[in-house]
């Protein structure tokens, strides 16, 4: 009798486990998605930006190097966390890109 019950308590643990596994190997890559969303969107804006601070700086300052600082990018409350980060570092990244990119053409 306890043999049947040991027996019975290891299958549904088994399939728990098993349950367990498949919920977590669906939920990280829509986690990745998500956070490579983000980056993706915010290395656009910062592209963009990044590009058209370096035309001002191109017509003010010429051929002198000028990025002094890189602007915070906008966020919105209603983000998630892991949302804003990715966000963030891609604005951040897109800015550098999008500045040196136009920057490098002012300079020939």
């Amino acid at each position: 009798m306890e043999n049947k019950k040991l027996t019975k308590i290891k299958k549904t643990l088994a399939i728990l486990l098993v349950l367990c596994f498949a919920l977590s190997v669906i939920a990280a890559p829509a986690t990745a998605a998500s956070n490579n969303k983000g980056y993706k969107d915010g290395y656009n804006k910062g592209y963009k930006d990044g590009k058209k601070q370096s035309d001002k700086d191109c017509k003010q300052y010429g051929s002198m190097e000028n990025l002094l600082k890189i602007p915070a990018p906008v966020l919105k409350d209603s983000w998630k966390k892991s949302y804003k980060n990715s966000y963030r570092k891609g604005y951040e990244k897109g800015y550098i890109d999008g500045y040196n990119g136009n920057r490098y053409l002012c300079l020939k």
